[in-house]
């Protein structure tokens, strides 16, 4: 089984992810969708979510949404009215709604700031929603490298990584949404994936590394462009036998791309 698991950083510019359906499973982060349906998509954070819920994306398409998990929507209503912040609700006459509170999980977005302090509230129906947790054995992933775990969940034998960047040619955040709702300014500094331990949410080496070891029986490609000044060899995963980095072009030309 294969899956093309797609980041959002500047290198897949200009690469239409629909065309590698007929090799694989393709799978996709957060804003992803305003562009493209992927078979799955993968969210995390709350804002982001409720964006892509009331979309309607959901209704049509497998989503991964971070702590999806609806409420009946009077108990929903009951807790905003002890909320005393800031609320973004749209029940839409729904019997259920998912509440996700200020000071709840995953109110953070790269950039953003954390902790907006902003209650999400969205009324909910028959959808094709999935909840996803980011802590595996306690040990916290950030969506794009939690995309990739839930590939190797789902039994994917191969596993190509594109457009997951690690790092940015001008130190502003390497994003392809990057100016847009739910996403830090295009000017904003970019999101180091080699911080201290104690943040793991934006951990990302840690993050692959740990995915890596889980399943060594997974065969990964980090797929980077041909200028390698965003997506360098990284020291910490020399040791991972099953990871092999390859072009874009290489990938394109297995897959008569």
């Amino acid at each position: 089984m294969i899956h093309f698991c797609f980041g959002n950083g500047n290198s897949r510019k200009g690469i239409h992810i629909e065309q590698y359906k007929k090799y694989g499973t393709v799978v996709g982060c957060n804003a992803i969708y305003r562009d493209y349906t992927p078979d799955i998509l993968v969210a995390l954070d709350s804002r982001i979510n409720h964006e892509i819920y009331r979309s309607g994306y959901c209704f049509e398409n497998t989503s991964f949404l971070g702590y999806w998990t609806p409420i009946p929507s009077f108990i929903a209503e009951t807790m905003l009215s002890e909320q005393k912040g800031r609320v973004d609700v749209k029940f839409n006459g729904c019997q259920e709604a998912v509440y996700h509170g200020a000071d709840g999980v995953f109110t953070f977005m790269q950039g953003v700031g954390k902790n907006p302090g902003i209650t999400y509230v969205t009324g909910t129906k028959e959808d094709k929603v999935q909840s996803i947790e980011p802590l595996i054995n306690d040990f916290a992933y950030a969506t794009g490298t939690r995309s990739v775990y839930l590939s190797c969940e789902m039994g994917a034998d191969e596993v190509y990584i594109i457009g997951h960047d690690l790092y940015s040619t001008d130190d502003k955040v390497n994003n392809v949404y990057a100016g847009t709702d739910c996403y830090a300014k295009e000017d904003a500094d970019y999101a180091k994936p080699d911080k201290p331990e104690k943040d793991d949410l934006y951990h990302w080496i840690k993050q692959h590394k740990n995915t890596f070891d889980s399943y060594k029986f997974t065969k990964f490609y980090k797929v980077n462009p041909e200028d390698e000044s965003i997506n360098v060899r990284i020291k910490e995963w020399e040791d991972c036998e099953n990871l092999e980095y390859i072009t874009l072009k290489t990938l394109d030309e297995k897959f008569k791309i």
